[in-house]
């Protein structure tokens, strides 16, 4: 194996050389791409991480999808952003508190001017559909804590979070289209 190689092991044990920087998306396509298609997310050395980042060190790997646990969270987190980014398409004044996954699902602490009443759910949902449609490219960045103030300006509820976070914690962004939310 070169310098320019990482050993990744499979759940099996069996293991290959892949170039370094190789990504859990591009090894599940090397093995079928059904597995590429239904994979959500996978683990590197046992962190749980998204499909695109790149692996530069020899790693043990999984995949996972939405009929795992770790999947089922993962869609979950993704279907509250989305929920999240419908609502401030429709409801610009809105602003996010935390968005967790729980037991059967996920919440988000939303401030807003409008009190959502049950005839909105649907409203919400269609937006989340047309959302859905767009095929938006979900984008993980890690930026400063100073960055992070920037983008989270005109949200109190999200500078409120980002004032919880460990000095020594990295700060994560995910962008999906023009919604963009902090993440842990």
């Amino acid at each position: 194996m070169s310098n320019q190689e990482v050993t990744i092991q499979f759940p099996n044990g069996e293991e290959k050389c892949f170039a370094k920087g190789v990504t859990l998306t591009e090894i599940a396509k090397s093995i079928s791409p059904s597995l590429a298609k239904k994979s959500i997310v996978g683990s590197v050395n046992t962190t749980t991480t998204d499909l695109t980042r790149p692996i530069l060190v020899d790693a043990e790997i999984s995949l996972y999808d939405t009929s795992s646990k770790e999947g089922l969270e993962v869609l979950r987190h993704s279907a509250a952003h989305l929920t999240a980014q419908a609502v401030k398409r429709l409801y610009p004044d809105a602003k996010f508190g935390v968005g967790p996954v729980i037991e059967n699902g996920f919440y988000y602490d939303i401030d807003m001017n409008h009190t959502l009443v049950p005839e909105d759910l649907q409203v919400i949902e269609r937006e989340m559909k047309k959302i859905a449609s767009e095929n938006h490219i979900v984008v993980r960045k890690e930026v400063t804590r100073e960055e992070a103030a920037q983008i989270f300006a005109q949200d109190h509820l999200k500078l409120e979070l980002l004032e919880i976070i460990p000095e020594d914690e990295l700060v994560t962004v995910y962008e999906q289209g023009e919604f963009v939310d902090l993440c842990r």
